[in-house]
């Protein structure tokens, strides 16, 4: 290694390292490759979303679409809303059920399901395992709740 490339690496690095701890996620249209092992799970930062779920970002563009993972207790149960975009979500582990406009859909790992811009849904994960979800988002992530 270069003594200008080992010089390079002290600087750069550690700046990575501190931007790295504290950073948003990259825009949707960068290149990238994650791993759900690799995820940092935090709770959501809506307080109106109940316990039991936490998240972890992979990309977004503020006020616009964004793709994460999602992670649901055993037996937790989202409650019924809508989002003002489309949302496409793939089962990564567990099982559950998804109502999406009054109809039931059955989920294992693996499964697709496209939820329509304000279609009013709701996502269940079954008992015995918790659930990972990828979804993404052709909007904001704004959460409607229906009573």
């Amino acid at each position: 290694m270069t003594r200008a490339l080992r010089l390079s690496l002290l600087v750069v690095l550690p700046a990575a390292l501190v931007l790295a701890a504290d950073s948003k996620p990259p825009a949707m249209d960068e290149q990238l490759a994650v791993h759900v092992k690799d995820a940092k799970w935090a709770p959501p930062k809506a307080p109106e979303i109940p316990p039991g779920v936490m998240g972890s970002p992979i990309a977004s563009d503020p006020n616009g679409p964004n793709i994460g993972y999602a992670k649901f207790a055993p037996g937790y149960t989202f409650p019924m809303h809508w989002h003002s975009a489309t949302e496409y979500t793939v089962l990564i582990s567990g099982k559950g059920q998804f109502t999406v406009n009054g109809k039931t859909y059955d989920l294992e790992p693996g499964s697709y399901i496209v939820i329509p811009a304000k279609a009013h849904h709701l996502a269940k994960c079954a008992p015995g395992a918790e659930c990972i979800l990828l979804t993404r988002r052709a909007g904001p992530a704004d959460y409607n709740w229906v009573k």
